[in-house]
């Protein structure tokens, strides 16, 4: 899934708990957004930097491992609660990467100290190539990136985003603003 599907997902998810069952109405969209990006913000450095030429592009942040440990950190400390639902936009980026298609990173190590093989990354053209390419390869991801931007645009209509002022509230907070109750309708 691209960048941006990953955000639109999750903050539809978001928006949809909170307006169906009251739960994490103190979450903070722009965090919620570095939590379902973090595996990658972790992972594309590694690429470009650390392993450039491991023809991969998915690493720790696309284990298990690594999000079993972020898991038992937070209960651990007592936090599992307050960041319940940073975690599971944390997580839910394994799912929107399908990584069930990709277990050697995904069950890193538990088969063998190699990444998923996939093409040379190491720079970001060349991460936009094979990016480019896999667009073309599966095309599900275009559907999934397009369903994205159409849960986008219902969460900025429900929230109603579509004001400059309530957009830049937003934006400022992290938080939709409180829905406007008009005087007729009370």
């Amino acid at each position: 899934m691209l960048p941006t599907g990953h955000i639109e997902w999750t903050w539809a998810g978001l928006n949809l708990i909170q307006r169906r069952t009251g739960l994490f109405e103190d979450a903070d969209y722009r965090v919620m957004a570095l939590a379902v990006m973090a595996p990658d913000l972790l992972d594309k450095p590694l690429a470009w930097f650390i392993f450039p030429n491991a023809n991969a592009a998915l690493f720790f942040g696309h284990t298990l491992l690594l999000h079993g440990l972020v898991w038992a950190g937070a209960a651990a400390t007592g936090r599992l609660q307050r960041w319940l639902p940073y975690l599971l936009a944390f997580s839910a980026h394994l799912i929107e990467d399908r990584m069930w298609g990709f277990t050697q990173t995904l069950l890193w190590p538990l088969r063998g100290w190699g990444w998923h093989p996939w093409q040379h990354v190491g720079t970001p053209a060349e991460m936009l190539h094979a990016y480019l390419q896999i667009i073309v390869q599966e095309p599900i991801l275009i559907i999934l990136d397009a369903i994205g931007a159409g849960l986008l645009a219902w969460f900025l209509w429900d929230r109603k985003l579509i004001t400059k002022e309530r957009l830049l509230t937003f934006l400022r907070t992290g938080r939709p603003p409180a829905d406007i109750v008009l005087a007729e309708q009370k």
